[in-house]
């Protein structure tokens, strides 16, 4: 197989895609392509070192879309410990939130032949755990507050700058062989936002659990079936379940693809909840250490069907050839 076939093949799958939610907490929706961002416990599972930056740019075409953009660090140092670090920034409309996350992971090897005192040990069974410490900053842009500070609680209090805060993550992240799974709960800290008045809500704790398993196939084919669901104090609750295929080229080890269908169900029955489906594409190829993956939503509400859509970009960065796309 030629890899320009591959790639063709690949930019052709992005043709079509539909999605229809809203904004939601960020970083959240590129765990697709690592899913440290909702889980600290990743951090390190892997012997290698991974630099990702990504970037997700919602409702092209209207004016002060939302934007966010993450750049993100995770390794293994010692035999058993993880770490991990990214830096976000976030932009919806005229407000603003910048911030970052510093991770601490320990790995308990769960192999037969594994011993806290090995050179090598085995992580093809392994649970971590994960404690990550998150500093947040929002502010607003000051024309804002010169036109509707007087009336705005939000803006009049305290100005456009609303400080910064602190919150805390954790999780845990488990493989046996060919499976995996993670629970991690976000945002720990009861933290109330005074600056932003009385009437804005406090963000709510956020849990989300996956599970996968990874079925090997000939010609270094990989199909992977997984779901992630997630679930908030405020009775929201979210399902994703996606299908994810993988091949690294026989004739050529230094290039991989990967292609992905995932399928979104909000269950909440809110009336401000977002489209309750969603359905999208994504993939994503590897050349020797470097990554590029790209997903495309496009709305089906009326709204969303005036804008050029939504897509995400991932580019990364990894000191080993690893298993697995984008985990």
């Amino acid at each position: 197989m030629k890899i320009k076939y591959c790639i063709v093949g690949l930019l052709s799958l992005f043709a079509s895609s539909f999605c229809a939610y809203a904004q939601e907490d960020i970083v959240v929706n590129q765990y697709h392509f690592n899913y440290y961002l909702v889980n600290p416990a990743v951090a390190g599972a892997e012997r290698c070192r991974h630099l990702m930056l990504t970037g997700r740019f919602q409702w092209e075409g209207v004016e002060d879309h939302p934007m966010t953009q993450t750049l993100s660090f995770r390794t293994r140092i010692l035999k058993n410990v993880g770490i991990g670090a990214y830096a976000y920034n976030d932009k919806n409309g005229n407000s603003y939130r910048q911030g970052g996350e510093a991770t601490f992971a320990y790995h308990i090897p769960l192999s037969e032949n594994s011993h806290y005192m090995m050179k090598t040990q085995s992580i093809d069974r392994q649970l971590s755990f994960g404690l990550s410490v998150m500093l947040n900053h929002y502010n607003f842009q000051k024309r804002l507050h010169e036109e509707y500070g007087w009336q705005d609680p939000a803006l009049g209090n305290g100005g456009t700058d609303k400080g910064v805060y602190l919150n805390a993550n954790a999780g845990i992240y488990f493989i046996w062989d060919h499976v995996f799974a993670g629970f991690s709960a976000k945002d720990l800290v009861h933290t109330e936002l005074t600056e932003l008045g009385q009437e804005e809500p406090i963000r709510p704790l956020t849990m989300f659990g996956f599970l996968g398993y990874d079925f090997n196939l000939i010609n270094e084919i990989t199909l992977e079936p997984s779901f992630m669901f997630k679930f908030n104090t405020e009775d929201s609750r979210q399902l994703d379940l996606n299908l994810k295929y993988m091949q690294t080229l026989p004739d050529n080890k230094d290039f991989s693809y990967w292609l992905q269908l995932s399928y979104r169900h909000t269950l909440d029955n809110s009336e401000y909840s977002p489209a309750p489906l969603c359905l999208y594409t994504l993939g994503g190829i590897r050349y020797k250490g470097f990554h590029l993956g790209l997903a495309y939503e496009l709305g089906l509400t009326q709204y969303q069907r005036k804008n050029w859509g939504s897509f995400e970009v991932m580019l990364g960065y990894t000191w080993c050839v690893t298993k697995h796309f984008c985990r």
